[in-house]
């Protein structure tokens, strides 16, 4: 989505999201290595050429001695650098993840191949070679671990919208007994034109290969479990080249095979029925990845009376009750953003409220979905996948639960008998609606329908939004009279982000006599109240005049104050300040943290300015792969200044 400025006219509700792509976190630097470090630098596998084992000396902090670690290198193209930089860092919170270490670079060779990725060693090699080597020593306990192991990594891809591709017990690395990923999101095979292939054609449905969406991962993972429970034999032993007709017929024969064998002694019956139904013959009819991980969470091969089991689940109930009440306050707050706040504010406002309580969302969503009576913060999940918090953009999971929220019928029983629920289910159906309504249907006339009906029955979120379909003439001939008197008669409700919308009309003359100083003073009011754009909006006014004389350090002053409360805009232009000495001594390492700070929420601007900075090394070190990795996320936000020095970087590095 473009970046402009955000001195725009505030809806409620509406926003339209055309961006597809994660916004990864970067909180941390991304380490360097030079080259001339490693030592012993040999391949792993022959039959892999571009993934090396080496040894790093590194000083023990506790003893005088220097330690030397084991680590991986694999070669990377630069164009391919920063994705795989960005998928390992958005999914390193996760143990299942094979650890991401930092880059190094082959120094003196004139090849775009010469970048390195850095990263843990898997001391126990394949999923493959681990059963080799351990297979008779693992009971059914630490089998029924390894497959849980390896369907929760595989859902956290998932839930990250990314596909593996190639799950198999070779590409499936243990390291101390503990599942690592790695080799993960590669279109390495999509259609079946090719008439000869070379793959591990046992973990792969080549009868809808040409689809390549998730189910081909389920399927791939019902082999490996089935694999798990089989002595750790796989269907075929070796890798073939062969027609795809062949392969098909193949994958046909061994599919019969292995549902109508008996499961050798020890196997949970439950546990075959679940490779079983991952291995139907049309994808989707198979389970996704969460009914897989929540089918293997209830086998349990330890007895009632272990201590340890019971513990477990006296922590487990600990934290589920931690969870709803922190769900509940989160939900609070998220009506009360929904009332007051901008629209482009909201997001941020949540994650920062996420991230000061000490939780991971993705593991927050995660429970929220879970939770058996989410019915009455559904609204609440669908806003998560909508912005990506905890997951990816997803508008489809977003319609899905903004539906459950609009669904009346579907949940009066459950609500009606529990009082404390029902100011959380009215309020979670109103919003599901307007959502519902516009930001993922599109339907704009449908759309301003509803806001109407809606409206009538008592909703200020609903009549905000009208007015800003008058405002813009979506759904409705564009009337901009009539948007203000719909943002004052929702103002004059208690809505303070219409009390802020009414504010620019004034400052602007929008549907009303331009009046700044009036507008100027309303803003003030808003600001008062604690609407953070408003507080902008008074830095801004400030900053140009208008209301009043400018005034640079009392916009700097207001400027701050918004900044505080991560508005992005606030924090570039504070970013921005610092750079000429606006209002304040020049200091350009404090404009690189401002800009810096906006760069993280999200703002394309910002991210363009941190990279340029990384790129010059004005005020901060020079990091050409930071600066590439900003660069590259201004770019995909819109930025094209942020393009053209990406291509400067590029071909120039390629003669560095």
């Amino acid at each position: 989505m473009s970046q402009r400025k955000r001195r725009k006219i505030n809806n409620n509700n509406i926003t339209i999201n055309n961006s597809s792509k994660a916004s990864a976190e970067y909180d941390k630097d991304i380490p360097f290595y030079h080259y001339s470090k490693f030592e012993n630098v040999n391949l792993i596998n022959e039959n892999v050429k571009n993934v090396y084992k080496a040894h790093i000396k590194k000083k023990d902090s506790h003893q005088e001695k220097t330690a030397v670690e084991v680590v991986a290198l694999k070669y990377i193209s630069l164009n391919n650098l920063v994705n795989e930089v960005k998928r390992h860092r958005k999914l390193e919170i996760n143990d299942s993840i094979l650890k991401f270490y930092g880059i190094t670079k082959q120094e003196n060779i004139k090849n775009y191949m010469n970048f390195m990725i850095v990263f843990e060693y898997a001391n126990d090699g394949s999923l493959r070679q681990y059963f080799k080597t351990n297979f008779k020593k693992l009971d059914w306990n630490i089998k029924l671990n390894l497959a849980k192991q390896i369907a929760n990594a595989l859902m956290n891809l998932h839930d990250n919208n990314i596909i593996h591709g190639k799950l198999t017990s070779e590409s499936i690395l243990v390291h101390n007994g503990i599942i690592k990923l790695n080799d993960f999101g590669i279109n390495y095979l999509k259609s079946l034109t090719t008439t000869t292939v070379t793959i591990p054609i046992q973990y792969t449905d080549f009868r809808y290969l040409e689809l390549f969406n998730k189910s081909l991962d389920i399927y791939s993972l019902g082999i490996i479990l089935w694999e798990i429970s089989n002595d750790g034999n796989s269907p075929f032993e070796k890798e073939f080249i062969t027609t795809s007709d062949n392969i098909i017929d193949l994958i046909n024969d061994t599919i019969v095979n292995i549902k109508s064998e008996k499961i050798l002694p020890g196997t949970p019956p439950k546990y075959k029925e679940i490779y079983i139904d991952c291995l139907k013959h049309h994808g989707n009819s198979r389970p996704d990845i969460f009914d897989v991980v929540n089918d293997l969470s209830e086998i349990n091969i330890i007895s009632d009376n272990d201590i340890n089991a019971k513990n477990k689940l006296k922590k487990s109930i600990k934290t589920n009750d931690y969870n709803i009440t922190f769900i509940k306050k989160l939900f609070e707050f998220f009506i009360y953003i929904s009332k007051n706040q901008h629209y482009h504010l909201r997001p941020i406002m949540i994650r920062n409220y996420i991230r000061e309580h000490n939780l991971n969302p993705v593991k927050l969503l995660h429970t929220m979905i879970r939770y058996p009576s989410n019915y009455w913060f559904t609204s609440l999940i669908g806003y998560f996948y909508q912005f990506g918090i905890g997951t990816v953009f997803d508008d489809q999971m977003a319609l899905k639960f903004f539906n459950l929220a609009a669904n009346e019928k579907s949940y009066m029983e459950n609500v009606s008998s529990n009082l404390s629920l029902r100011k959380f289910y009215k309020i979670n159906k109103e919003i599901g609606i307007i959502r519902l309504s516009i930001v993922v249907e599109k339907d704009l006339k449908k759309a301003f329908r509803i806001y109407s009906k809606i409206t009538d029955e008592g909703s200020n979120m609903a009549l905000n939004s009208m007015a800003y379909c008058y405002y813009k003439g979506l759904g409705v001939e564009k009337n901009e009279e009539k948007a203000y008197e719909l943002y004052l008669k929702s103002a004059e409700k208690g809505n303070m982000a219409a009390q802020y919308n009414v504010s620019e009309f004034y400052i602007r003359g929008i549907g009303i006599e331009k009046d700044e100083t009036k507008g100027f003073q309303l803003h003030l009011k808003s600001a008062l109240n604690g609407n953070i754009a408003a507080i902008h909006s008074i830095g801004s006014c400030y900053d140009a005049g208008k209301g009043m004389a400018v005034n640079k350090k009392e916009a700097f002053r207001w400027f701050f104050k918004s900044a505080e409360r991560d508005n992005p805009v606030s924090q570039h232009n504070l970013g921005l300040y610092y750079a000429k000495g606006y209002g304040i001594n020049q200091d350009q390492v404090k404009a690189f943290e401002w800009y810096k700070k906006s760069a993280k929420n999200e703002y394309a601007n910002s991210q363009y300015m941190v990279g340029k900075r990384f790129y010059e090394g004005r005020g901060t070190s020079k990091d050409i792969i930071k600066a590439i990795y900003w660069l590259n996320k201004a770019k995909e936000n819109g930025n094209t200044n942020a393009n053209r020095l990406l291509l400067e970087i590029i071909n120039r590095a390629i003669f560095f």
